[in-house]
């Protein structure tokens, strides 16, 4: 079930979506739960209400569904894609928008179609700054690309947490929200100074012995 205090019509939605990213891809279910996961602890820590906080799992979920519309071939090529590809592959957003915008909320549905905009508005699909969107969608941003980033994907392994949150903050500024960026590494740190135990606690709690995300969609296809 999806937890929280979200509307019930919204949840059930919800829980039919997923249902059919499971049927049709188990592992970009199992990305967007572990998002989810990661998404709504950020929420949390960044002094979001309740319903706010379900809205963000709720978001995160739901992501990538627009990649349901995209060929599996082209989602685990192992090699660089040409022009051709990219422009389908940035079709993502705008089809899983299509999907649920009369079904979700108004931030769930933004998480969707916004989640690969840039801070610097060098993003897809439209190419707006990050900061004139939701807090929602610039955590999920980062949620995402933390899950894309330490999971194992068919052109590269996962990288270390610490790695991963080297290239964050890297980005922080540019691509992605910096105070959000700080966050995930202050609520990393804080529980584990390693960075290593939290990070799979945030990454598989309430989804016992998920498969790794094969998809490349932080880095790679938010170029």
């Amino acid at each position: 079930m999806i937890p929280g205090t979200t509307g019930a019509a919204e949840a059930a939605a919800t829980e039919k979506l997923l249902a059919v990213m499971r049927l049709r891809d188990p592992a970009l279910a199992d990305h967007g739960v572990r998002t989810a996961h990661v998404a709504a602890a950020l929420a949390a820590e960044l002094g979001l209400d309740a319903e706010e906080c379900d809205r963000v799992y709720l978001g995160a979920i739901l992501h990538d569904i627009g990649k349901l519309g995209i060929p599996e071939a082209l989602l685990w090529k192992p090699a660089g894609l040409d022009r051709t590809e990219w422009a389908e592959i940035r079709t993502h957003p705008e089809n899983g928008h299509r999907l649920v915008a009369d079904i979700a909320a108004r931030e769930v549905a933004a998480c969707v179609l916004y989640h690969h905009e840039r801070v610097d508005a060098e993003g897809y699909p439209f190419g707006i700054g990050l900061r004139t969107l939701p807090l929602a969608v610039r955590i999920v941003q980062v949620a995402d690309a933390y899950d894309a980033m330490t999971s194992d994907r068919p052109y590269q392994g996962p990288l270390p947490v610490g790695a991963a949150l080297a290239e964050l903050r890297r980005c922080a500024g540019a691509q992605f929200d910096a105070e959000v960026v700080a966050t995930l590494s202050r609520l990393l740190a804080v529980v584990d100074p390693a960075v290593r135990t939290v990070a799979l606690t945030l990454t598989t709690a309430g989804a016992d012995d998920l498969p790794a995300d094969p998809f490349g969609d932080s880095l790679r296809d938010a170029g």
